[in-house]
């Protein structure tokens, strides 16, 4: 028999994975994914790694300090992707009723998106500030303009746009560092030696 607490817990476990899914505020971020990310994505580190497993506590390291430096546009990635989400299912009934309202449906789901501007523009401001990633601009313009499409923007709205690049920011700072780390200590030559 398995005690209710036990079962309490996992039910708890079970709801919190959930609620990550369909909200990415409620997702935890942790410095383990972000390492197996970079080491997945990355075959000269994952070698680097194999090669010499001393290397693996750097990559924690620079993980570390990488993720410090920008959890503040990890968490506003998530805190804008869940008001999306939100504001997208409210669009996506208002385009439902639409027909049957004599499109006062589809104008308050067109509303819904130009509110739905103003925190993605402060957030993108604070992001810009933060990264210095200008490249992310035209990229969520494209994306926030392909939204605009009826039905087919509010399943673009449900996607992880704005967290996602802030993760893939955090990873590149972490493996730039790495890299930059490696390659100023040369510890490769130290540690395998004179050939």
């Amino acid at each position: 028999m398995v005690s209710t607490t036990t079962k309490l817990k996992y039910s708890t476990a079970k709801l919190g994975r959930a609620a990550g899914t369909i909200l990415p505020i409620f997702k935890r971020e942790t410095l383990a994914d972000f390492t197996r990310g970079i080491l997945r994505e990355h075959e000269d580190i994952r070698q680097a790694v194999i090669r010499n497993p001393n290397y693996l506590p750097v990559l924690e390291k620079h993980v570390y300090d990488s993720f410090q430096k920008y959890k503040g546009v990890i968490r506003g990635g998530k805190l804008v992707d869940s008001w999306d989400r939100v504001a997208a299912t409210a669009g996506l009934v208002g385009d439902a009723l639409g027909p049957f309202t004599s499109g006062a449906g589809w104008l308050a789901g067109l509303g819904e998106q130009f509110v739905d501007l103003i925190p993605k523009g402060i957030y993108t401001a604070y992001y810009l500030t933060k990264t210095g990633d200008w490249k992310a601009i035209p990229y969520w313009g494209l994306v926030e303009a392909a939204s605009f499409i009826p039905y087919v923007g509010k399943a673009i709205d449900m996607t992880n746009i704005y967290v996602n690049r802030a993760r893939k920011m955090t990873m590149k700072k972490a493996t730039d560092d790495f890299r930059r780390t490696i390659k100023m200590s040369d510890l490769e030559k130290r540690i395998s030696g004179p050939n």
